[in-house]
């Protein structure tokens, strides 16, 4: 099925998101004190990246800094800074490729081939940067929608290794990267893939595992790998990324209508299944408290497992999972915020949405 036959038929209609306040209640929240200092940082370095002023602009307005300083509301201002130009980096590339497709405009979202060489050029320079790889790729030009983690690759080349972990971010950034290709092939065909389709790239394009790599790291601890690569904190990266997959397709929707995206679940459940708009958006919010669910059993393992080490360890392991509530509470706050989304004009009294299609 075409993606238009599906956003044609909820055009008019009302999407009713609930407040979904009782969920991330569950979790710690807040906003980093170094925002504003944050938020010229980032605005310096997307002047730098991006020609365009009306894309400059735009891509200012998304306030990315706020997105950083909520993930990580009580990081040090190094570890803040970085997480901040990551973030940076990460979006102007996804925004390059993943954009509304303008037909009389050749770019990479319109152009396949031109975006797979992009994303070949971004993986050499990644591995580059991180000082994994030195040839054939040592004098390539930066490409400039990556430019960014330059910068970042410089100061996470200097921290602590055992926290940064370098070539298992680099995986994770490779599948980051990768993930666009299938997605953009979707779009390009204007097809809805199935949820299995969905799923096999979405954890990808959402570069939440590359986040949580960095989270020892942004918590400033030095965890052993049997508390660090637990099967615990296996099941809590892949929740902290099913979370805001999910809940950034009920407050994207009307933004993805109008863009034409496929990677959203909505019209994926109205199209595998017999669902409405309602039962769809219930089903998605059913499967974030399931998913809430399951982490919040991971973390309880892992603290019981820490209580076989000591008190500053044990310390540093709160600050650890303090970074992946912090995450998820960070994305819904951020998706209700800002600009990207526009959903703040239908918020009602009770913290629910009633979101005109």
């Amino acid at each position: 099925m075409h993606i238009d036959e599906i956003y044609n038929s909820l055009r008019g209609k009302t999407l009713v998101i609930p407040d979904l306040r009782p969920l991330y209640g569950r979790w710690a929240s807040g906003v980093n004190p170094d925002y504003e200092r944050l938020a010229e940082v980032v605005n310096e370095d997307i002047d730098k990246r991006i020609g365009d002023e009306k894309a400059r602009q735009k891509c200012k307005a998304i306030d990315l800094a706020f997105l950083a300083s909520a993930m990580y509301p009580r990081a040090e201002w190094e570890q803040l800074k970085t997480m901040g130009l990551f973030t940076v980096a990460l979006f102007v590339l996804d925004d390059a490729i993943d954009k509304e497709i303008d037909p009389k405009v050749q770019d990479y979202a319109s152009d396949y081939t031109a975006a797979s060489d992009l994303r070949r050029d971004c993986i050499a320079f990644m591995r580059r940067e991180l000082k994994l790889d030195s040839q054939p790729y040592a004098d390539a030009e930066t490409p400039k929608e990556f430019g960014t983690f330059a910068s970042v690759a410089s100061i996470l080349l200097k921290a602590d290794p055992f926290q940064t972990q370098i070539p298992i971010l680099a995986r994770d950034l490779e599948e980051f990267i990768e993930a666009s290709g299938p997605e953009q092939q979707f779009r390009l065909a204007g097809t809805i893939p199935t949820a299995e389709d969905y799923w096999s790239w979405r954890h990808g394009v959402g570069a939440v595992f590359a986040y949580a790599t960095l989270h020892q790291y942004v918590a400033n601890t030095r965890l052993p790998a049997d508390l660090a690569w637990s099967p615990e904190v296996m099941t809590m990266r892949v929740e902290a990324s099913f979370q805001p997959c999910l809940c950034n397709d009920l407050f994207s929707l009307k933004k993805e209508m109008r863009e034409g995206t496929v990677t959203n679940m909505i019209p994926i459940l109205l199209s595998d299944t017999e669902k409405t708009l309602e039962s769809a958006v219930t089903n998605v919010v059913d499967q974030l408290h399931s998913s809430a669910e399951r982490f919040d059993a991971a973390v309880a393992s892992l603290r019981n497992k820490g209580k076989a080490y000591d008190h500053n360890m044990q310390e540093g392991l709160e600050r650890f999972i303090e970074t992946f509530e912090t995450f998820q509470t960070a994305c819904h706050n951020f998706y209700i915020r800002s600009k990207r989304f526009g959903i703040m004009d239908y918020k009602q009294q009770d913290g629910s949405f009633l979101v005109p299609l």
